[in-house]
């Protein structure tokens, strides 16, 4: 089991899925349950962040669903901002990657995948980022940018996705990791 972490804009996503074609295994994108939930309720993703922080049940609901799709599995690609941390508080041991990147770089990338201007986008990010942090600490007291918690940690500025998988697996083999 491999658990992906990182902000918004990363890269995350993008490496869970080459990661997935390439070793052939599941992949749950919590960003994208996350989503769908959104829009069912007629709200963006930061509409529904920021109802999240009154309404706890919003993210204890997600988690369990996404640990549950996980327990189910013998092997999958976990993407969420605390895929690491959700999974072993549930006694599983994946392996943990943490993907960043600086904010003005996750911001032109989130820009240009939802078609927007990257001012907008930075602004976005950043209310999103704050409201995940305080949610995240009242729910659960962690913080998923604590690095210590990762087998891997990698920086998405210079590196292509590719490479960044080339990266991955080669640390999965040299662990051991199936």
């Amino acid at each position: 089991m491999i658990a992906i972490s990182g902000p918004a804009g990363s890269g995350k996503t993008t490496l869970a899925r080459i990661l997935s074609g390439r070793l052939g295994i599941q992949l749950i994108s919590t960003g994208q349950v996350f989503r769908q939930i959104a829009a069912d309720r007629g709200l963006d993703v930061l509409q529904l962040n920021l109802a999240a922080e009154h309404d706890h049940s919003i993210d204890t609901e997600l988690d369990a669903k996404i640990v549950r799709m996980a327990e189910g599995m013998k092997s999958c690609i976990v993407e969420a901002r605390l895929a690491c941390l959700m999974l072993r508080r549930s006694g599983m041991l994946p392996f943990c990657i943490y993907v960043d990147a600086p904010e003005d770089v996750r911001a032109s990338r989130i820009a240009e995948r939802d078609g927007m201007r990257k001012d907008d986008s930075l602004a976005a990010m950043r209310d999103r980022g704050q409201s995940e942090k305080r949610r995240y600490m009242d729910i659960y007291g962690l913080d998923p940018a604590r690095l210590e918690a990762y087998d891997l940690v990698l920086d998405s500025e210079h590196s292509l996705p590719d490479e960044l998988a080339d990266r991955v697996v080669a640390e999965l083999k040299k662990k051991g990791v199936d």
